[in-house]
């Protein structure tokens, strides 16, 4: 029992090497046998079983969601010569490089999604100029972890909000894809990172909740996890 399990673990971590699979995660985190008693076989053989459904579930997400498409908007709802305006009402003088004053997302329809279902990541940004330097390249990057280790990214995507123009102003960005029919139900934390000529400036994080079925009242139902 323990070799055969042993043996489709490192098999799973082999096919999935950029996702830090490692020996250790196979000891702390997937594999607990070790918490066992030295002389209970009965719960270690018990511990090994659920370790291979464990690596198989994150390998199942890995598979589904890399293949995932994520799509990209972005409109820009205000110009350079406005969103400055505003800021100095409130201040003497504009800043001396471009500045990110408001970075704020927002999850479409909502936090609680079944598979296959569409979903929004909407973003309002607002950049005002510099008054040394005038380039103002705003970017934002996406990146969706995985529900059973958080440290795990499985995927990330990056696009420009104004690669045209290059100027401040005040912009709403949206990321959106269709989690996949098969994916394990869980809660997959996303990330996102608002960047300024090249440098992070500003984060912020949301879950997704995957359910399997959400009743026509709007009650979720959940399979039982263990």
């Amino acid at each position: 029992m323990k070799s055969k399990c042993l043996v489709l673990l490192l098999s799973l971590a082999m096919a999935y090497p950029s996702y830090g699979f490692d020996l250790k995660d196979l000891k702390n985190n997937i594999d607990r046998s070790y918490k066992c008693k030295s002389d209970d076989q009965g719960c270690k053989n018990r511990e090994r079983l659920k370790a291979v459904a464990r690596v198989a579930v994150v390998a199942a997400a890995v598979t589904l969601i890399t293949k995932m498409v994520i799509k990209h908007r972005s409109e820009r709802i205000a110009r350079e010569e406005q969103v400055a305006e505003e800021y100095k009402t409130q201040n003497s003088s504009l800043p001396a490089e471009p500045m990110a004053t408001e970075y704020i997302t927002k999850t479409l329809p909502g936090n609680v999604v079944e598979p296959g279902s569409e979903v929004i990541i909407q973003s309002d940004i607002v950049v005002v100029p510099g008054t040394k330097q005038k380039t103002a390249l705003i970017e934002e990057r996406i990146a969706i972890y995985d529900n059973e280790d958080n440290t795990k990214e499985l995927k990330n995507f990056t696009k420009p909000v104004n690669g045209k123009t290059k100027k401040g102003g005040r912009y709403q960005n949206e990321f959106s894809f269709t989690l996949p029919e098969g994916l394990p139900q869980g809660v997959y934390p996303i990330k996102t990172e608002l960047l300024l000529n090249g440098k992070v400036v500003d984060t912020s994080d949301t879950d997704i909740q995957l359910v399997l079925q959400v009743n026509d009242v709007g009650e979720i139902q959940l399979l039982a996890m263990n």
